[in-house]
């Protein structure tokens, strides 16, 4: 299963919401960037958008929509937020800490799920499988279920 129809993303936008509640905060997470990797390391999903200015590793291509996943979020720290919100960066880092191992697949899938994105086989297999086996992971960062619609 390549594409799924409109049925399948809606039912796997409901699984993946039940099972990681964390989706449905819009101010970080999938919901809040577009769907892509991480714009300075492209290995993780795009999470947080920091209001800071992109790092130099960026150069003067930098989008402004620029935005990073875990990791490079946690090495970038504070830094990435401009000084007014150092506070939201310090949750949002939290945040982002509090995520399952497998956050970077659950807002693959999600994309996936909101017509953002078309699985390749593999990532199909992956959502199938992962469903079935209902292991996308119930933990998620405090307030996450506060924010569902």
């Amino acid at each position: 299963m390549v594409a799924l129809t409109r049925e399948e993303r809606r039912a796997l936008r409901s699984t993946l919401l039940d099972r990681a509640p964390w989706l449905g905060d819009t101010d970080r997470g999938p919901q809040s960037v577009s769907a892509g990797e991480c714009d300075l390391c492209g290995q993780e999903a795009r999470l947080v958008q920091p209001c800071g200015p992109p790092p130099s590793a960026l150069g003067a291509a930098a989008a402004p929509t620029w935005a990073l996943g875990r990791r490079c979020a946690a090495e970038l720290g504070v830094a990435g937020w401009c000084d007014g919100h150092a506070e939201e960066a310090r949750t949002t880092l939290a945040w982002l800490a509090a995520l399952p191992a497998n956050a970077d697949l659950v807002a693959r899938l999600w994309w996936v799920a909101c017509g953002e994105v078309r699985p390749d086989p593999t990532l199909s297999r992956t959502a199938v499988a992962l469903i079935a086996a209902d292991t996308v992971g119930n933990a998620g960062p405090p307030g996450a279920d506060e924010a569902l619609p």
